[in-house]
């Protein structure tokens, strides 16, 4: 019975998936602007989808909406948050180097530190945060360097700078 139950389930999830992939798309695209971007947000989605135990294709269209419209607030908020982030490092580093010569050498200090923990890191991530940080490379330009998508760019970016954060609150 529940395997009849799943499979029903899953059939209904098939038949909104070609019923409204194009149209999602089209939706997330005009957010991101960005293809690949778009296409994971959408696979996000019906993944979420693909685990909910009761959908029907009456109400699949009003959830699937909402669920995009969620997830591109999420992806704004966490922008967002990264924006925040750069400008309180880049401002915690400026002031460092405006103050006193005692002060100078802490930041300098902290320079190492964060050279030897950038050291620690998995290559790809730390050679991501050394470009968006010291090289001041957009993330358009990394993924395009990389070959990587933006998306993946901004979460190597957004992991490395909280682990940087977390890594330097511990030594200081």
């Amino acid at each position: 019975m529940k395997h009849d139950n799943n499979q029903q389930n899953q059939d209904i999830v098939a038949s909104i998936y070609s019923m409204y992939y194009n149209d999602l798309k089209l939706y997330l695209l005009s957010y991101t602007h960005d293809v690949m971007a778009a296409e994971d947000m959408l696979q996000d989605i019906f993944l979420k989808v693909m685990s909910l135990d009761i959908i029907t294709p009456d109400t699949a269209k009003g959830l699937l909406l909402v669920m995009a419209k969620r997830m591109i607030i999420d992806d704004a908020r966490h922008k967002a948050f990264v924006r925040e982030s750069e400008r309180n490092i880049a401002s915690f580093i400026t002031q460092q180097y405006e103050q006193s010569p005692a002060q100078r050498i802490e930041a300098a200090d902290i320079l190492s530190f964060e050279s030897r923990h950038l050291a620690e890191m998995p290559v790809k991530r730390a050679n991501i945060y050394k470009m968006y940080r010291h090289d001041e490379m957009p993330t358009e330009k990394i993924a395009e360097t990389l070959s990587l998508s933006k998306r993946t760019v901004e979460t190597h970016i957004y992991l490395s700078t909280k682990d940087m954060k977390s890594y330097l609150r511990k030594i200081v």
